[in-house]
């Protein structure tokens, strides 16, 4: 008997909550006045007094406690505290591998309950060993810590809860996490999960099929809910569909590609051949299509004569009943191929002739009646549609999915077959989304529709998706009826030798049916011989690989396959359901053991038990005479009292990991758990080991006996001592051994014969306690320490070794003739746990089992191997046991060497470059001595000449192969032998902790490799690799890119990637009158940046225009108040001129700073154009005075531009929804700044979210300021993409790009301007030849009649000059095809001017007349066309050097020729030779001024003389003009660069214009002249030094912008203060994280931007369009570095070096911005207190591409005592531990207190309190030695940064401690492996010093020398092969005397003399072991070498 744990009585979970569930929500409708009546008998008709009792069912699966620990928050805050939302967690839906099946749900009449069989949960992946060589202690309990999902079906509910099990430390309790309510009552309901994908057009070349084929798409886990006439389908993000039900469905399956729809079958009987039963639904918006079947060469549509049994997701098959063979087929569940999709197709049309034809036999043969007979109501709701029927309920909420998933539009087209849409009865609701009550009903309008027929049927005609194909038929053929039928329950179940099953079970023959399928080949899965077992019921246990199986007389029996274990007992039930008849007759002496779950439910009515007075009776009652129904089956039939509860067990349900339910025939249910294999991880290892070596018979012998012994009754108790003592006893009478002394430890039986009984325990002890406590194995552990401590004179006792064993050898045993396979196969074992500290227990018992064997077989080197480790417990004596006569029984294994492997003495050869062999390797036995060899291998092959492989491969049934130790990318010649180990290391899954648990020589060998390449890395290593090194911030780099290339796939915004996506913060919400716009700018990395000074503070009150400004006048005595009224209010008008300005510059300063509340709309600041007068603060407004009319439109613009840009380009969910959101309902302002809105969503990419219609709604309004917000932001969106679309909504507003013919529009000019600029933005760079021949036609293009093309003709000729410049940038003279169209000649034209040409393009012959108004003669006007066709020759031949083009812009070098050319032209020409020679252009004043002709510069800039014939005032205008355009080109050379030598040239020359506008001798050249150069070069200096906040720059913006008022609006204009505050905007470009690119495109875009050229008032667009202003963000990029410190999470300072790709060196303070990345050949972090990170061009120069364009952190890590700049500022305590850190010199008595100040490691600091830093004078003189050596050590450790030697050093003392105290000879080869390692390698490592290990084996050598003296009779004794009988503690002296000299045991010198025995075995010892041997083999004095 197998004894279970005691059972639980259950009741589902969601029994309790629909008990509390209000139900499904229903419709009121209104009543009126005076219908009480009426309302009072609705309400009556409602009520019953009838209990109405609804079935019920439910559904379990596992769900592993990993992913949903974190998930328990997210508990809903509303409602009862037990329900949840449905939006749960994607990982909610996460199903573990073995609940992916679908079974047979029977039904149970009598109880009215629909319930499922079994979930089938097992393992459903391909055949793989779970096994573990190194398992923790807790492995088995770990395992069970599982939670249960329970799915609960009542009536309309569905209720899905979750509960814990088998975890102790964790809530067990229940919690509902969502609950479902549909209108109709619920037939089905199931877990699935779908898979969304994109959709694609089939064609021929549809991809092979394949059987191994993976379920493409994203994966959709959701809740299926079936009612009557619809599939509702809840996903995890909230989702949910409805899909109309064609038909009635009998049953729901999943399968791998979605689900299973078994039709239900109505006896109808159709002329159609091949009516198909069953349809698959792949996604819930797709077709219900039917499931075909492949039959030969072709598919056909599954019959009706197959009924769906059972599905499985993994492997993917399914299993069918054919009722007319009355057989079970399985079948493979694959995707249809396109050509059996088009041999359908084909054969369908064959069948039907035309498509009319079969749409009327359809509609004949199927009334839309037929699919809802019995229906009261009808349900068919639009599937995207809001559904008030159909929710997702939490008792009185209400849970409206989504209008269209974001899901659906993505993966997939609205169904046919599930859309609604036509139905005229639905429109009107579907439109509304109302609900309309219908006829006499109070349901809603969703719960009153009709079905569109053509809809319906169209799954008739779809195509297939899913195809069967025929894998195995069951080979029975019954022809009876009534013993046929369809199998009830179906499952996949696994036997303790891995052997997997496919279970059904046959109701009325009471069979199981049991048929072996091998599925480790997906491709080809086999089915081997089917067997059967008797039983009425039968689940499978996956977690113990058993099958519980009910009996037919009640028991439960547990199978390993076709083995049957034992009989489960099952105790702790109540009275009436115990499976003894005499029990149950007798219930009044027995009272129910434990507290009854469902007695604590008010709702569960107690049972009442009948009472009799029979007395207990063994005798079984009579069974009745009815004879069995069929077969010879014997049915039982207990005569029981009428009185008495009939309840027996009859069925087993819900297998999860370990539990399993009970069915009883009264309705209640128990779970119980099944006891575990095993709980101790030796056992557990030493099964897996027996599984490779032993045979599946065998095998499973010996687990089913085991299994039947470890649990029996009584055993539950049992520790792991007595476990592992009774797994041994059954082993070694498995083996052979009789029972008469194979104990090997006295006090615990050994075999489960020889269990005596339990005893009962006793509170009180007694004598025999101390007595057994004295003479235990614990008592010889710590006797001679304590005896040593307290000087107390030792005893002797005689070993327990030396008793002598009788035993007997069973050679019949089914073990003993592999007894030396399985003793082989467990060395291996014991070996592999001599590599894990954490099993040194596991290896003492063992190794004592082993020596056993070892000894018992006469393998004398396996027992000396054994009692060289454990000398105490251990001995060397052989007991023959099995002798000659038995030994010719066991099976000899040719691989099985006389000398036991050792991998510690394996490693030492390696160290020592000697000879190895091959080490014998069993897969899943010793794993790890595989890969530390390897790794070893790697380590040392440079001691070897030859690179022979180091592994003996040995196959499950020990056939030898070779084994290659690298991959061939791990030992390329470009790496070193320690980087090769370290990706070693990686591929084998070695981590941190793993090395931890090493032995220390090998720990500090791995450390010692891993160190040698720490401080610079390859850059390609794998995040994993990093972690090894102990650098967290190359791995968090190494993460960063890994997530950022899974993400890569994802359509990120056009020109932008995320930017800065971990400092942005949220968009704060404020007052209206608090917010400025700028709310956002004040974090952390500001104060980072900025921190010494209150720039960004003074830079926000600079640009905030929210505010009323302060009118500072002083009324003099002489001014009225009327009249002060005025100057105040033109004091505020010249203010206000000011305040308009400002707009722009705020944008660039809030750039990109804040994602906005999606619920919300962004606000936007006040554009107030108000003051107050102080100190009453009285208003001013401009009502007295005279301003121009609507001076605030395009400031409001503006406003609307700073406000936009605020959203950076990687916010979620700025979507076409959203932006109609902010759209304004108000005043014409509100319209205003939504247009600039729009347009700053366009330049950072949003745009392109706003769909074609509310597009058209925008441009349909002809509203200007709109239309250029529109135009402007998609062109910028859809930059050089030649996007078909924006070119023809760009076409409608641009009549060069109409047909002549076509119809006139009243456009805009300033729309018409914003349409050309944005043709070059979309075709930029790409040549387009009609878009050229267009542009330079406009260029031109005269003034039309009629006022036409009069009126800011100039800023249309510019737009036209740029939108071509960007079209052919940097095109110059080689685009092919363009050389006809001579556009540098024409543009030369447009620039000098000439006579005019025929015009051309489509509307030449509209200009054929002159225009009335301007008169221009026959020339070219050039004060239209030089700027545009200036700056587009600029950009045309940009970067070309073409030295003819550039001639063409040289300054005149006379004055003559000077007065031909305006003087603010010869700006443009120089700016465009300046691009023309762009690799010319240097950062030196010298280069400004070479640009001024030598003719010129004379007379500049000084006092004219009289008399004189120079005109001075041209010369100063050309100046000014030239060297202007001279900077703005060094500045667009050198933008965001803050290259010091161009700003110091441009900070010079705005000095020098800056001192002329206070000076008379500007009026040479003019003060407008001036001021207009003043502020281009402002600007310009500012390009440089964007993003930096510069002082310099500021304080000249600061001292300019006071220049308000009357005196100084003349000259300081609109355009003045516009250019003033975008240069302070430049310079905290988005908040100091932005700077600007100098590629050529965003050359373009910073010239449309900056146009030297600015209005004079707000309302000014004559020359430039000022919504051109904002295009600088085209030019933006993100090149902030920012160090954050990879342990706290936080940002810091780092100094950051900078080598440029011409060898300069820079250095950067971080957090800073770099120069451009095309300049720069490597950026590293070089900081003092910091590991260094390297980013190098062309190794992992991506990686700080992706660092930049994401979120600019480089992590970095903090070397050993430095601190933060934060911290630290000044670096004294960093420099002293720079000093320390660097210095050879260790102190002798360093404080522990400094220890804690160099290190954060909290683990090091415990150690100093607790160990080091305690009180010495309670120490001894032993105990102080040895803490100063360990605080020196790690000091060393903790000062040098590497405290990983901390614990060898530990290490080491504590063996020199317990050589005198506690010898063990473990640790020995440790310490000969770090000597090795160390004193005689040359490739070691200096984490350790030399001095220190030399000092460590002089300390070892003398105490073995000091135990020679008692060791001389042993040793000898041990050269001769026997074994000396001497004290206890001298075996444990002996074996490390031994193993440190390598000491032979038996050497037989064969009766050779001294000379001659030496002579043959100097080259197999060394020269120690060599001296020691003659000294005790042949006792000849030696010398001390």
């Amino acid at each position: 008997m197998i004894a279970a744990s005691d059972p639980q009585e259950f009741v589902p979970s969601g029994r309790q909550q629909a008990l509390k569930h209000p139900g499904r929500g229903q419709f009121v409708p209104k009543k009126s006045f005076g219908e009480t009546e009426d309302l009072l008998l609705d309400k009556l008709e409602k009520v019953s007094l009838k209990e109405r009792k609804e079935p019920e069912w439910w559904l379990l699966r596992k769900a592993p406690i990993g992913q949903f620990k974190e998930n328990w928050s997210n508990r809903s805050k509303n409602g009862d505290k037990d329900c949840f939302h449905s939006n749960f967690n994607k990982s909610f839906y996460r199903q573990d591998v073995h609940d992916k099946s679908c079974s047979f749900k029977s039904f149970e009449h009598s109880h009215k309950t629909d319930k499922r069989a079994s979930d089938n949960i097992s393992r459903f992946s391909t055949k793989q060993e779970n096994v573990c060589s190194s398992c923790g202690a807790n492995s088995v309990k770990n395992r069970l810590n599982f939670m249960e999902d329970e799915l609960y079906v009542k009536g309309n509910t569905v209720i899905w809860s979750r509960g814990l099990d088998s975890c102790d430390n964790l809530d067990n309790g229940r919690k509902t996490i969502c609950a479902y309510t549909s209108s109709l009552p619920i037939k089905h309901a199931i877990w699935c999960t779908f898979y969304c994908e994109h959709p694609a057009y089939e064609t021929d070349l549809f991809p092979v099929y394949n059987k191994q084929e993976d379920s493409s798409g994203v994966p959709v886990p959701s809740v299926c809910i079936v009612d009557a006439h619809n599939i509702q389908v809840f996903t995890q993000k909230g989702e949910d569909f409805v899909t109309a039900l064609p038909f009635q469905i009998e049953k729901i399956w999943n399968i791998k590609y979605g689900i299973f729809l078994e039709k239900e079958m109505d006896g109808h009987i159709s002329t159609l051949e091949n009516k198909p039963s069953l349809y698959s639904l792949a996604f819930p918006l797709d077709e219900v299509c039917p499931v075909v079947m492949n039959i030969g060469s072709h598919i056909q549509v599954l019959s009706n004569n197959f009924k769906l049994v059972y599905t499985n997701e993994d492997p993917s098959i399914c299993l069918m009943y054919d009722i007319q063979t009355r057989q079970h087929s399985v079948y493979y569940v694959r995707r249809v191929t396109s050509q059996e999709k088009i041999d359908f197709v084909q054969k369908i049309n064959s069948t039907f002739h035309s498509a009319a034809s079969l749409s009327n036999k359809l509609k004949s043969r199927y009334s839309m009646w037929e699919c809802v007979k019995n229906s009261n109501y009808l349900n068919v709701p639009s599937p995207i549609s809001s559904r008030p029927g159909s929710v997702a309920s939490f008792y009185n909420q209400v849970h409206h999915s989504k209008s269209q998933s974001s899901m659906a539009t993505v993966s997939r087209c609205q169904s046919p077959a599930t859309s609604s849409v036509g139905s005229p009865w639905l429109q009107m609701a579907s439109r509304l989304n109302t609900s309309v009550p219908c006829g006499g009903n109070n349901y809603a309008q969703s719960e009153c529709s009709f079905f569109d027929s053509s809809k319906l049927m169209t799954y008739l005609n779809s195509s297939p998706v899913i195809c069967l194909e025929h894998l195995w038929t069951d080979p029975n053929l019954t022809h009876d009826d009534t013993t046929s039928s369809s199998a009830s329950k179906v499952f996949l179940c696994d036997d303790f030798t891995d052997q997997w099953y496919l279970c059904y079970v046959l109701p009325i023959k009471c069979q199981l049916c049991m048929v072996q399928i091998d599925f480790s080949d997906a491709s080809n899965i086999r089915f081997g011989m089917m067997n059967h077992i008797s039983a009425k019921d039968a689940v499978p246990v996956p977690t113990i690989r058993v099958l519980a199986v009910l009996e037919h007389n009640g028991n439960v029996s547990l199978y390993s396959g076709l083995t049957l274990v034992g009989k489960l007992h099952i105790g702790g039930t109540l009275v009436q359901h115990t499976p003894s008849p005499y029990v149950r007759r007798n219930l009044s002496n027995f009272t129910s053991p434990f507290p009854r779950r469902s007695s604590l439910l008010p709702h569960c009515k107690p049972s009442d038990p009948k009472f009799d007075e029979h007395l207990l009776s063994p005798v079984m009652p009579e069974t009745s005479n009815v004879p069995p129904r069929s077969g010879n089956i014997l049915q039982l039939n207990f005569q029981i009292e009428n009185n008495l509860p009939k309840a027996v067990l009859n069925g087993l349900r819900d297998p999860i990991e370990n539990r399993i339910t009970l069915r009883y025939s009264d309705g209640t249910y128990y779970r119980i758990n099944l006891p575990p294999l095993t709980a101790h991880p030796l056992i557990e290892s030493c099964i897996v080991g027996l599984k490779q070596c032993l045979s599946r018979d065998v095998i499973s012998v010996v687990l089913t006996k085991w299994y039947a012994t470890r649990n029996a009754l009584g055993a539950q108790d049992m520790n792991l001592e007595q476990e592992w003592n009774n797994f041994q006893g059954l082993l070694l009478e498995l083996l052979g051994y009789e029972q008469q002394g194979v104990s090997i430890n006295e006090d615990c039986p050994v075999t489960p014969l020889s269990n005596p009984k339990k005893l009962k325990h006793s509170t009180s002890g007694n004598d025999d306690d101390w007595v057994y406590l004295t003479n235990s194995i614990h008592e010889t552990k710590i006797s001679q320490c304590l005896k040593h401590n307290l000087r107390l004179a030792g005893t002797t006792k005689p070993s327990i070794t030396n008793v002598k064993n009788t035993s007997q050898i069973n050679v019949n045993s089914i073990l003993f003739p592999s007894i030396k396979l399985v003793h082989f196969c467990l060395h291996l074992l014991y070996e592999d746990l001599k590599l894990n500290v954490l099993r040194s227990e596991d290896l003492k018992l063992l190794g004592v089992f082993l020596n056993k064997l070892s000894r018992d077989l006469g393998l004398v080197e396996y027992s000396v191997h054994y009692w060289k480790d454990f000398p105490d417990i251990c001995t060397i004596r052989s007991s023959e046991i099995v002798g000659p006569s038995e030994r010719k029984f066991v099976n000899e294994c040719a691989f099985v060497d006389k000398k036991p492997a050792s991998v510690m003495n394996f490693i030492y050869d390696l160290m020592q470059g000697g000879e190895t062999g091959h080490y014998p390797f069993v897969n899943h036995v010793n794993n790890r001595s595989r890969d530390i060899i390897e790794i070893c291998g790697v380590i040392f092959k440079q001691l070897h000449s030859t690179n022979t492989t180091l592994i003996k491969y040995l196959e499950p049934n020990f056939s030898l192969s070779e084994h290659l130790i690298l991959d061939e990318e791990l030992v390329s010649p470009g790496r070193t032998p320690a980087e090769q180990a370290v990706l070693l290391m990686t591929a084998k899954n070695i981590t941190v902790r793993d090395i931890d648990t090493l032995p220390p020589a090998i720990y500090l060998l791995m450390y010692s490799t891993l160190w040698k390449c720490r401080t610079e890395p390859p850059s390609d290593l794998p995040v994993e690799a990093y972690y090894l090194l102990w650098r967290d911030d190359l791995a968090a780099q190494a993460k960063q890119m890994q997530d950022e290339k899974s993400d890569g796939s994802n359509d990120k915004n056009g020109m932008f990637t995320s930017q800065l996506q971990g400092i942005v913060p949220t968009s704060k919400q404020v007052d209206g009158e608090q917010q400025d716009g700028m709310e956002d700018i004040e974090s952390p990395l500001i104060k980072l940046r900025f921190p010494d000074d209150m720039r960004v503070a003074e830079a926000r009150k600079m640009l905030q225009s929210s505010k009323p400004v302060p009118i500072v006048l002083v009324q003099r005595p002489d001014v009225s108040d009327h009249d002060f009224i005025e100057e105040q209010e033109k004091h505020l008008y010249a203010i206000c001129t000011r305040t308009m300005a400002l707009s722009p510059g705020r944008g660039m300063f809030t750039l990109r700073t804040s994602t906005p509340v999606i619920t919300e709309p962004l606000q936007t600041p006040q554009l107030c154009l108000a003051g107050k007068a102080p100190p009453k603060g009285t208003t001013v407004e401009l009502n007295h005075i005279d301003t121009p009319s609507n001076m605030n439109l395009w400031p409001l613009y503006h406003n609307g531009v700073a406000n936009g840009l605020r959203i950076t380009p990687n916010a979620h969910s700025i979507d076409n929804t959203w932006i109609i959101f902010n759209k304004p309902k108000g005043s014409m302002e509100q319209q205003m700044e939504h247009a600039g809105f729009l347009m700053a969503l366009g330049l950072n990419g949003h745009l392109k979210n706003l769909n074609v219609l509310n597009t058209y709604d925008y441009l349909a309004k002809l509203h200007e300021m709109t239309s250029i917000g529109i135009l402007l932001g998609l062109s910028a969106a859809f930059r050089g993409t030649c996007d078909l679309s924006m070119t023809k909504m760009l076409s409608l507003h641009l009549e060069a790009l109409l047909p002549p013919t076509s119809m006139e529009l009243d456009v805009h000019q300033n729309v018409q301007v914003a349409g050309l600029l944005g043709i070059g933005l979309v075709y930029q760079g790409t040549s387009h030849r009609h878009i050229i021949e267009v542009l330079l036609s406009e260029i031109g293009r005269p003034p039309g009649p009629e006022m036409e093309n009069s009126v800011d003709r100039e800023s249309y000729s510019l737009a036209a000059g740029l939108s071509l410049g960007l079209v052919t940038l940097k095109q110059g003279s080689c685009s092919l095809g363009l050389s006809d169209l001579n556009i540098s000649d024409r543009l030369h034209y447009y620039m000098v001017g000439g006579n005019r040409r025929p015009l051309t393009g489509a509307q030449k012959d509209k200009y054929k007349v002159p225009s009335f108004q301007i008169r221009e003669g026959s020339s070219v006007n050039l004060d239209v066309t030089a700027p545009g066709a200036t700056i587009a020759l600029g950009l045309m031949y940009l970067g070309t050097g073409n030295k003819a083009v550039a001639d063409w812009m040289a300054p005149p070098e006379t004055q003559y020729l000077l007065d031909f050319v305006r003087p603010d032209f010869l700006m443009f020409r120089i700016l465009a030779r300046a691009l023309i020679l762009w690799n010319d252009i240097e950062p030196t004043q010298e280069w400004v001024e070479s640009q001024v002709p030598s003719t010129i510069r004379p007379y500049c800039m000084i006092k004219p003389t009289s008399n004189s014939n120079i005109d001075y005032e041209a010369m100063n205008q050309a100046y000014c003009n030239i060297v202007t355009g001279a900077c703005f080109a060094l500045a667009l050379k050198f933008a965001g660069s803050a290259d010091e030598d161009a700003f110091q040239t441009l900070l010079h020359f705005c000095h020098m214009f800056t001192n002329l506008t206070i000076k008379s001798i500007a009026e040479l050249a003019g003060k407008p002249t001036v001021e207009m150069c003043l502020n281009v070069l402002l600007l310009s200096t500012s390009m440089v030094m964007a993003g930096t906040g510069n002082l310099d720059i500021m304080r000249l913006v600061r001292l300019l912008r006071r220049r308000v008022g009357v005196a100084s609006s003349a000259v300081v204009t609109y355009g003045s203060h516009l250019a003033m505050h975008m240069a302070l905007g430049l310079l905290f470009l988005g908040g100091g994280r932005y700077t600007l690119s100098n590629s050529p495109q965003n050359v373009a875009a910073l010239i449309c931007a900056f146009y030297p050229k600015f209005p004079t008032h707000s309302n000014d667009n004559r020359y430039h369009l000022q919504a051109f202003r904002h295009l600088y963000v085209l030019a933006v990029e993100p090149r902030l570095i920012i160090p954050k410190e990879v342990h706290s999470g936080k940002s810091c300072y780092a100094s950051l070096t900078v080598v440029k790709i011409d060898g300069k060196t820079s250095f950067v303070k971080g957090p800073g911005i770099i120069p451009n990345l095309e300049t720069l050949q490597k950026v590293a972090v070089d900081d003092d207190r910091y590991w260094p990170v390297v980013f190098k061009r062309g190794q992992n120069w991506d990686a700080l591409t992706t660092i930049l364009s994401t979120n600019g952190f480089i992590e970095v890590k903090q070397r050993a005592g430095c601190l933060s700049y934060l911290a630290d500022k000044l670096g004294y305590h960093s420099q002293l531990a720079k000093t320390l850190t660097q210095s050879e010199m260790v102190p002798w008595d360093p404080p522990a207190s400094s220890i804690v100040s160099f290190t954060h490691d909290q683990a090091i600091k415990f150690f100093c309190d607790h160990f080091l830093a305690v009180d010495n004078e309670q120490s001894t003189a032993e105990e102080l030695r040895v803490r100063k050596i360990l605080t020196k050590a790690t000091y060393d450790a903790v000062v040098k940064d590497k405290l990983i030697i901390v614990p060898v050093i530990s290490f080491l003392l504590k063996v020199i401690s317990d050589m005198k105290m506690l010898p063990n000879s473990t640790n020995l080869w440790q310490i000969k492996l770090i000597f090795a390692q160390i004193l005689s390698t040359s490739l070691s490592c200096n984490l350790i010093s030399p001095e220190v290990v030399l000092s460590v084996k002089q300390q070892i050598t003398d105490t073995l020398e000091n135990w020679e003296g008692s060791l001389v009779e042993p040793l000898q004794a041990y050269l001769n092969g026997d074994e000396s009988i001497c004290e206890p503690d001298v075996f444990p002296r002996l074996a490390m005397y031994v193993i440190f000299y390598d000491i032979p045991f038996k050497y037989d010198c064969c009766g050779m003399e001294i000379l001659e025995a030496m002579l043959k075995i100097q080259k197999k010892f060394s020269v120690t072991t060599l001296d020691k041997m003659m000294k005790f083999k042949f006792k000849v004095p030696t010398c001390k070498y």
